[in-house]
């Protein structure tokens, strides 16, 4: 089975993968960009150079194609655990390009293998404040608050319009709730 964690930036995805990997010894962990030796390439472009956002969408193609290819489609038998997907792809392009394009263009370079099932970690705009002012801003976080937030809707979106299942989780919740409440959703898919 093949799930992913989404969320925008500081939202707790890697906290939650981290603890993810501890319970679940036999699952593949992957992320997005950046999981395969190409992948980790187009990522340094994507998050550190100045590039067009037709460029940095066709870099975040790449990647996935390289990941679906290459990871995902060998293990397919087995559960993949992806700390992003398709799903942050299409929402954080839908600023600029049309979602009927994006699938399309998602579909052409993942064989049409989305994920089954995703879990969405959701912020509350006064959060996501607290956790920007806590960090170094990359290329993406550089966009605003504004902007993360009408992404977050975009990945509830996109779920919806794809009719792919997921569950929310508030994230501002503490750490373990959060990490309880995955494991049972998780737990109860492969069983």
């Amino acid at each position: 089975m093949y799930i992913a964690i989404e969320g925008i930036d500081t939202a707790g995805k890697s906290t939650q993968i981290e603890l993810l990997k501890k319970e679940f010894k036999n699952a593949l962990f992957i992320k997005e960009p950046g999981f395969t030796k190409v992948g980790k390439k187009l990522r340094e472009i994507i998050f550190k150079e100045n590039i067009t956002k037709k460029t940095e969408l066709f870099l975040f193609l790449a990647d996935r194609s390289e990941t679906i290819e290459k990871v995902i489609k060998p293990n397919y038998n087995k559960l993949i655990i992806s700390d992003r997907s398709v799903i942050s792809g299409i929402a954080y392009a839908l600023e600029w390009f049309d979602f009927n394009l994006l699938v399309n263009l998602n579909n052409f370079a993942t064989d049409s293998i989305f994920p089954e099932f995703i879990i969405i970690l959701k912020l509350e705009k006064e959060e996501l404040i607290k956790r920007l002012s806590q960090k170094k801003h990359d290329n993406i976080e550089k966009r605003g608050i504004e902007y993360l937030m009408k992404i977050q809707k975009n990945i509830i979106d996109t779920c919806k319009r794809l009719e792919i299942p997921y569950i929310l989780i508030d994230a501002k919740e503490d750490i373990k709730a959060i990490n309880f409440r995955i494991k049972k959703a998780i737990s109860e898919l492969i069983k």
